[in-house]
């Protein structure tokens, strides 16, 4: 019993000493006081992840005439959708959209451009394909924005120099060049002289067809540019010498000049009395390219003195839109339109003329080939459309009186200078 209330006294001191040694508080009052430990709840943000939200491709919008409609299911057409879908998917940001206007009348492809200017700017297109013409038209009007610092593509050598100069509107770049037309002679090759190259040897086996009573006198102002005189002095007036327009109108005097020369105002005239004569007559070289009689074959226009002629013009991509920001991208797309690569194909299945050497190069090659070239390289630009109200009905009249015997050439070239001043 001594035993066993030993080792329970002996159990007893040990809990009490062991209770002793656990937080109880000391008493020593010295001491310094444990600090407070002060717990902040801290905020816990879940980040959810969302799909991002893809941006809105731009529109692009094109205006095009009806022959250049890509929708239109032509060999053509189908080459340009191509090209636009491979700009849409080099450029998946843009959406380009295209709309179709005739050429000619209130809703042509210049008065709807004028219309959306004034009631509907948010309308207008950023790309506009223009005849040269109509381009002058809207930069006189302030309708299109010049591209001069937007592209450098018109300084590439390859570029045939009527494009180039019908490019530029007051020296300031205008447009792009895409697409070309140029005035040829159509008659009728004989096996002992396959390539005449003046008048008296082409007209051996023919006789000459021209419209006479043209209001812009294109073939006249053709002749009258292959003797290098130019139609303006050296302060921009307009002008001629009155002895090179002698010159032309006694070439009228011609024995083989059609005596029926008169009673036709327009190729489209001329070239359907080709087809039931033994002629040669001036035509455009896409008149020529959408029939090519077999038996005719088409050459640059014998000049009045050594030098051929022509005179070509060309269908430009212009920019229209309202929107600054817009601009570069359409430009873009007027280059990518007007790469010699595709030019060479498009321009020969649409039977327009390409501007770009290069592109005409790749054609396939034959006789006519040879001809579109070398018209291409000696043609003058179309003359402006100054040139063509004022001077066009001047060398009309002056041609018709020699023609129809009311006056000689050097009266009627007298008189006509006489307007002109």
């Amino acid at each position: 019993m001594v035993k066993k209330a030993a080792c329970t006294s002996t159990l007893l001191i040990l809990i009490a000493v062991l209770a002793a040694c656990i937080n109880f508080p000391s008493t020593n009052t010295s001491s310094t006081p444990a600090p407070e430990i002060t717990l902040t709840p801290t905020a816990i943000t879940l980040t959810v992840a969302t799909p991002p939200v893809e941006a809105t491709p731009q529109t692009l919008r094109i205006w095009l005439p009806p022959e250049f409609d890509p929708a239109a299911g032509t060999p053509a057409g189908d080459l340009l959708q191509a090209r636009l879908d491979d700009f849409n998917s080099r450029r998946p940001d843009l959406n380009v959209e295209v709309r179709i206007k005739v050429i000619d009348g209130q809703a042509s492809l210049l008065n709807a451009l004028i219309s959306a200017k004034q009631t509907a700017p948010s309308a207008l297109p950023d790309l506009i394909a223009l005849p040269a013409s109509d381009l002058e038209t809207a930069v006189l009007g302030g309708l299109v924005s010049p591209i001069d610092g937007l592209t450098t593509l018109l300084d590439d050598p390859d570029w045939f120099g009527y494009a180039r100069e019908l490019a530029h509107i007051q020296n300031t770049v205008y447009g792009l060049p895409f697409a070309a037309d140029a005035l040829g002679l159509l008659y009728h090759p004989q096996p002992d002289n396959p390539l005449p190259t003046n008048w008296e040897t082409l007209l051996e086996e023919n006789s000459l067809l021209f419209p006479a009573d043209d209001p812009q006198a294109l073939f006249s102002l053709c002749l009258y540019l292959s003797t290098n005189n130019p139609l303006q002095n050296e302060e921009g007036q307009l002008n001629f010498a009155q002895a090179t327009l002698t010159d032309l109108l006694t070439f009228y005097q011609s024995d083989f000049i059609s005596p029926g020369v008169t009673q036709y105002q327009n190729n489209d005239q001329t070239r359907e009395a080709y087809n039931t004569s033994n002629i040669a007559t001036v035509t455009w070289a896409t008149q020529y390219l959408d029939d090519m009689p077999v038996d005719s074959a088409l050459i640059p226009v014998p000049g009045l003195g050594e030098e051929s002629c022509s005179l070509a013009t060309t269908w430009l991509w212009a920019l229209a839109g309202s929107s600054p920001d817009m601009q570069p991208v359409a430009v873009e797309l007027a280059e990518f339109l007007s790469d010699s690569e595709f030019l060479a194909t498009w321009t020969a299945a649409a039977g327009v003329l390409p501007p770009r050497p290069t592109a005409l190069d790749a054609w396939p090659e034959n006789s006519t080939k040879f001809a579109l070239r070398e018209i291409s390289r000696i043609a003058h630009p179309v003359p402006s459309a100054d040139v063509l109200q004022t001077l066009g009905p001047i060398f009309r009249d002056a041609a018709m009186s020699v023609l129809q015997e009311q006056a000689s050439p050097s009266e009627a070239a007298q008189t006509a200078l006489e307007r002109l001043q």
